[in-house]
């Protein structure tokens, strides 16, 4: 079996992952779906690692809006920004749910645990702080991972005295193409 080389535009990321450090851009990401009312609704997830080559992890909380948008349309757009490396990342692609995800749980900090046990999303926040045992407690129903299964990224690099843009595609086998900025 031949072991799938890791694309191009992975190495670029990892180049501006390294510039930027700790900087909370290298976790970071604009993810942009579409409701069922083909409104444009864009927010700020965490960037939680690959599953392989081409398909990112996300979490999310089962009762957030981007679920709703998702079962109605799975198509996302991903943006992600290194100040640093004066890099603009586009991936499009669509979302799959992760049903096999307890390991993604175990793997989290009981700190970030704490906080599945929040109210649901966009509800008023009660002051009185939750005191709950995650060591003694089971993974919540809202907790999800989703996979983003890549098609296309568009790196803008922003450098002087002219711009560079580069397009790949998983159906030219991630060949990289240059492209007018």
């Amino acid at each position: 079996m031949i072991e799938e080389q890791i694309p191009q535009w992975r190495q670029e990321l990892k180049s501006s992952q390294k510039k930027e450090g700790k900087s909370p851009s290298n976790r970071w990401i604009q993810m942009a779906t579409i409701t069922k009312n083909n409104q444009p609704r864009i927010r700020t997830v965490v960037f939680r690692g690959w599953l392989d080559n081409d398909s990112m992890l996300i979490f999310t909380d089962k009762r957030s809006q981007k679920i709703k948008d998702l079962e109605d349309n799975n198509n996302v757009e991903i943006l992600w920004l290194f100040i640093k490396s004066k890099s603009q990342f586009r991936f499009k692609g669509q979302a799959f749910k992760i049903i096999d995800d307890i390991s993604y749980w175990n793997n989290l900090t009981e700190n970030v645990k704490d906080t599945w046990f929040w109210p649901k999303p966009g509800e008023p926040l009660s002051q009185n702080k939750l005191v709950i045992d995650t060591n003694k407690i089971e993974k919540p129903y809202n907790f999800s991972v989703f996979q983003i299964k890549i098609d296309s990224v568009d790196l803008l690099k922003l450098e002087k005295p002219i711009h560079k843009r580069y397009f790949w595609n998983k159906q030219d086998l991630w060949r990289r193409l240059e492209v007018n900025p």
